[in-house]
């Protein structure tokens, strides 16, 4: 913010009376919520809403499992039409964990679409959270013997419901739809391509699969060549028009659910039947692959993009943040004078990480946990209308300097 800071970052001079003008102003803001968390109040900047969606599948049995999903929502400013991606969650081993499941938000994947332009629908499924008391229709029911076919079905009936209703909406763009989601979510998208939906223009699948324990049975699904067949399925199904949606496969070296080889199997059955599959292997991502989607956003955001782009997406979601520059993060010298951006920074100081810290010189936002810089930026933006945008300060422990 001062001149020192300014020259050790190289931001142009003339930026910092812009940036320090009305500092006695700061913002208090409040922590951000970890992931899936259920947040305090809707996340008003990124017009969070809820609906409800009527669906109706069949379970193992042949029994008719009915209810209305909830469906949490996204949108960027304006009045649209904008295009449509919907994000499929996964689904815990423990059937208690399902069922404790709050509603869904994968916020963090949400505000990069909402910044490509996208209105974003997130639903929890059947089976989870306060649904789960109405069935599970994507259970594997048997390790050795799994229902793979049933499960594929109810949850890609599941994500066509929720393409259906959402184009209906006056401000969504019908022709321009992207399927996404990751494990059991991944392995949804992939099975809604089948269904050939109207609109749909590609699919996202991260990790996709279904069955196993990565305790017991680490990086070994249940009938690994079931899922092969099922992939074959949905690909061949997917080609029938002559017209496969493209679609990108992202997994990693070290995913503890799903070892690569099994997904490299899985895409090519889906390739050699008539899908389309641009596969992206990444190497290890922390103590377990499988979560990169939920906590791998600079990572798999960048990749995507580049996916998006020549199909008609050109808006990046990634956010580009500096490298940093020679401020050392405990030095709050350089922030404006004003106490009270000095003492939100000291807050973030002593957060855990991954931690973020915005600031235009008036306001402050800070975040933790999930996709921190995204939603640090937001807090502090909530209070810059007719003023100078926030910009992330710091993340972690390096002092960065990025537009918003």
């Amino acid at each position: 913010m001062t001149s020192r800071l300014l020259g050790a970052l190289g931001i142009a001079a003339a930026l910092a009376g812009a940036m320090l003008a009305g500092a006695a102003h700061a913002q208090d803001t409040t922590v951000g919520e970890t992931v899936n968390a259920a947040p305090a109040r809707l996340a008003l900047d990124i017009r969070e809403a809820i609906v409800r969606v009527p669906v109706s599948v069949e379970n193992h049995i042949g029994r008719t499992l009915q209810a209305e999903l909830i469906v949490t929502t996204f949108r960027p400013a304006g009045s649209g039409p904008f295009p449509l991606v919907v994000l499929n969650h996964g689904r815990p081993v423990d059937e208690h964990a399902r069922a404790a499941m709050p509603r869904q938000r994968l916020e963090g994947a949400a505000r990069f679409f909402v910044r490509k332009g996208f209105a974003v629908a997130v639903p929890t499924r059947l089976g989870y959270g306060e649904l789960a008391a109405v069935g599970d229709p994507e259970a594997s029911v048997r390790c050795d013997a799994p229902r793979y076919e049933t499960a594929g079905a109810a949850a890609a009936a599941q994500v066509a419901a929720v393409v259906r209703f959402m184009q209906s909406a006056a401000d969504i763009d019908a022709q321009r739809v992207v399927l996404a989601g990751q494990s059991l979510g991944g392995f949804a998208t992939i099975a809604a391509t089948g269904e050939r939906l109207p609109g749909v223009v590609a699919a996202i699948d991260f990790a996709g699969g279904h069955g196993g324990n990565p305790d017991t049975h680490t990086g070994e699904p249940c009938r690994p060549d079931e899922l092969a067949r099922r992939f074959a399925d949905f690909g061949r199904r997917a080609a029938q028009d002559g017209h496969p949606v493209p679609t990108l496969w992202v997994y990693t070296e070290n995913d503890r659910f799903i070892a690569p080889r099994h997904q490299e199997r899985w895409s090519a059955a889906y390739r050699e039947a008539g899908g389309l599959a641009q596969v992206h292997p990444m190497p290890a991502f922390g103590s377990d692959g499988h979560q990169l989607f939920a906590k791998g956003n600079d990572v798999w955001q960048p990749i995507v993009d580049d996916f998006l782009r020549p199909l008609g997406f050109p808006i990046p979601g990634a956010l580009l943040v500096a490298r940093g520059g020679a401020v050392a993060v405990e030095d709050t010298r350089s922030l404006p004078a004003d106490g009270r951006v000095v003492n939100g920074y000291r807050q973030f100081l002593a957060a855990r990480e991954p931690r973020a810290f915005a600031t235009n010189g008036n306001h402050w936002g800070l975040a933790v946990g999930d996709d921190a810089a995204s939603r640090a930026l937001a807090l502090c933006d909530r209070h810059t209308e007719g003023e100078e945008r926030c910009r992330l300060y710091a993340i972690n422990r390096t002092v960065v300097w990025s537009t918003p």
